[in-house]
């Protein structure tokens, strides 16, 4: 099909989107008879526009743009992800109180922990929360503060605020980067100042962070080796025998 009016050619691939529920570069441009790059363009416009969210190869609609998105990076080194998540779900046990910060492997630490009882939860994250509904025994504090849909968590001064209310036993923190050197890092300014409250307000903190994050660093420092108790971690490529943490840490490796 020779699509050379660059509007119509918009709302045709709208039409397809909602039809399809995802569209391709290539299949697109293929169809239009057009370049890749012109499609790309036609990307950018209905994104400016609030219309789709580009993904890899492609775009969704909007609203499921979040969605497919944290599916994605949740499939990433996913094995690892739930072995961290099952290892550190044995530090806990009935009547313990936790802050748990949002992420994929988090997430999945959450979903582990689901079934203890008595337990008191604090988290930023409606996600997080959503999966301790079925449990009555649950003590769940949920932390507001500017919501920032794309990843589903409340961040900022409301929510720093709130988390200072409160005292934990634990705080289990994702990482974005680990450092035998400096810590724990993040690339999210937002992320790392909601994990050092938490820290700041917990007994212990428990880092699980997938292999793969060893041995690099991150935008923003979230903490010291000091002020973490344990590592939950992966070793997929056999590097940690050759790296440094302090005597003090309790490293596990699922």
């Amino acid at each position: 099909m020779d699509q050379s009016n660059g509007s119509e050619r918009r709302n045709i691939i709208l039409e397809k989107l909602r039809e399809d529920g995802q569209v391709f570069v290539n299949d697109l441009a293929e169809f239009f008879n057009v370049s890749q790059e012109t499609i790309r363009r036609d990307f950018n416009k209905l994104e400016e526009m609030r219309y789709i969210k580009k993904v890899h190869g492609g775009a969704v609609s909007a609203q499921f743009g979040f969605e497919l998105e944290f599916k994605e990076r949740a499939k990433l080194a996913e094995d690892e992800k739930k072995a961290i998540a099952e290892k550190a779900a044995q530090l806990v046990k009935p009547g313990d109180s936790l802050f748990i910060d949002f992420g994929t492997t988090t997430m999945e630490f959450a979903r582990q922990i689901s079934g203890v009882n008595d337990l008191t939860v604090i988290t930023n994250s409606p996600v997080i929360a959503n999966l301790f509904h079925d449990n009555a025994t649950m003590q769940l504090i949920l932390i507001g503060g500017q919501f920032g849909s794309s990843k589903m968590e409340c961040v900022g001064p409301i929510a720093l605020q709130s988390i200072s209310a409160f005292y934990a036993d634990y705080a289990f923190i994702g990482a974005g980067a680990v450092s035998p050197d400096a810590g724990v890092m993040d690339q999210s300014l937002d992320e790392a100042a909601i994990a050092r409250q938490m820290i700041k307000q917990s007994n212990q903190t428990v880092v699980l962070a997938d292999g793969h994050k060893i041995n690099n660093r991150a935008t923003s420092l979230v903490a010291g080796w000091k002020d973490i108790a344990w590592l939950v971690t992966t070793d997929p490529d056999n590097k940690l025998k050759n790296l440094s943490f302090p005597k003090s840490l309790n490293l596990l490796i699922a």
